[in-house]
């Protein structure tokens, strides 16, 4: 009877931990501008490490004239995930100049929302406002 007893209750801390714990989606991968404009492209790479980002993205616009990428693979895009691993704030730069620019990420289980919440400043950026993107 006793051992019932301490089966139950170490059954009970597993699931109250495994309920309390975030739900951390792996987002790491490619991700591309899902109906973007004809004259623009938009992608992003990801790493997600727990709930930390690190990636780069790659926004060419003006028919190709602005290609705001690093073919170096440089990143420009840091930020953490929430506890639902399905929203994050990210900080990220142009390959223009533009520092200190902001963007939140949300993912709704099939594809990746980018919007800009705050401009870079001090250079250009060519990275579209807001964009849906989808896992290639």
């Amino acid at each position: 009877m006793k051992m019932v007893k301490v089966l139950i209750t170490l059954l009970f801390w597993i699931t109250a931990i495994a309920i309390a714990s975030p739900v951390v989606v792996p987002l790491s991968g490619d991700w591309e501008w899902l109906n973007a404009p004809e004259s623009q492209t938009f992608s992003i790479h990801l790493e997600q490490h727990g709930r930390n980002l690190i990636g780069q993205y790659c926004a060419v616009t003006q028919s190709g004239n602005k290609i705001d990428c690093d073919a170096d693979k440089n990143p420009n895009i840091h930020g953490m995930l929430d506890e639902t691993g399905t929203i994050a704030v990210v900080d990220f730069s142009s390959f223009f100049g533009g520092d200190n620019g902001k963007a939140s990420l949300n993912f709704d289980g099939k594809s990746l929302m980018w919007h800009i919440t705050r401009q870079p400043v001090d250079g250009q950026s060519y990275a579209p406002t807001a964009a849906t993107l989808i896992h290639r």
